[in-house]
């Protein structure tokens, strides 16, 4: 019998090889512009209408952008901090970033962070899969475990923890995490880049300057959408 520890692993190889195969970028950004949300309030609003029109509103991008896009509602960790988030893969550097931008300008948000796949890079995603009955207290768990950032993804009982590194400083917590819960830890090398500001207004002008040269480069527009009607009323089930 195939143990549930050699399922996730193969599950997750398959996805993350036909992720690099198309040199897909990972893409993070959160529709939440409040401070200091508990872990409760931040599980909560993974079925608010925020984070279902967020959601719909980067499917509508995506399909349009990307080759094989996939949203995924995610919670985001930030030291005490939790926060409704998303994960979205499938695209090019270029289409992801310009999508966040679009999302980031969307949603008034002071940063977004694109992933790129690097071989050559030493900075690295770190993925790690495991099965929790109790989904709503991971974000505390990881905190307990010495692991206070990242994004955490729920598919039903399985969750799947992003965390970038520029260093190896939280490796073994990460493995211990992963061992005490009879999950998967797999890496992918490459590079992370923040864009925006810790200052809001500077970030929304830093991702128009951005848009702008996109869309001129393109020929294609879809920031003109970003305050219609057709975008503000679409929405998405819930995801957990």
């Amino acid at each position: 019998m195939i143990s549930l520890r050699s399922l996730l692993s193969a599950i997750l190889w398959c996805f993350l090889l036909t992720g690099n195969s198309t040199a897909q970028s990972f893409l993070f950004v959160s529709p939440n512009t409040r401070e200091h949300m508990t872990d409760e309030f931040a599980w909560a609003s993974l079925d608010s209408f925020e984070q279902n029109n967020f959601l719909a509103v980067a499917d509508y991008l995506t399909t349009r952008l990307c080759a094989k896009p996939r949203v995924q509602s995610a919670e985001g960790m930030d030291g005490s901090d939790t926060e409704n988030s998303s994960l979205i893969t499938g695209c090019s550097s270029t289409k992801a970033r310009y999508v966040g931008e679009l999302l980031g300008r969307y949603t008034h948000q002071k940063w977004i962070l694109v992933f790129d796949p690097d071989a050559s890079s030493k900075e690295r995603l770190l993925i790690a899969t495991f099965s929790s009955d109790h989904p709503a207290d991971v974000a505390k768990e990881l905190r307990q475990a010495g692991l206070n950032a990242g994004t955490i993804v729920f598919l039903e009982k399985t969750v799947r923890f992003y965390l970038w590194r520029k260093n190896a400083s939280q490796d073994a917590e990460v493995r211990a995490y992963v061992e005490s819960h009879h999950g998967v830890l797999e890496e992918i090398a490459g590079k992370g880049t923040f864009i925006g500001s810790d200052h809001r207004s500077q970030a929304q002008g830093i991702f128009d300057q951005r848009i702008r040269a996109y869309e001129q480069a393109h020929h294609q527009s879809f920031s003109r959408l970003l305050w219609t009607k057709q975008l503000h009323d679409l929405k998405r089930a819930a995801t957990h």
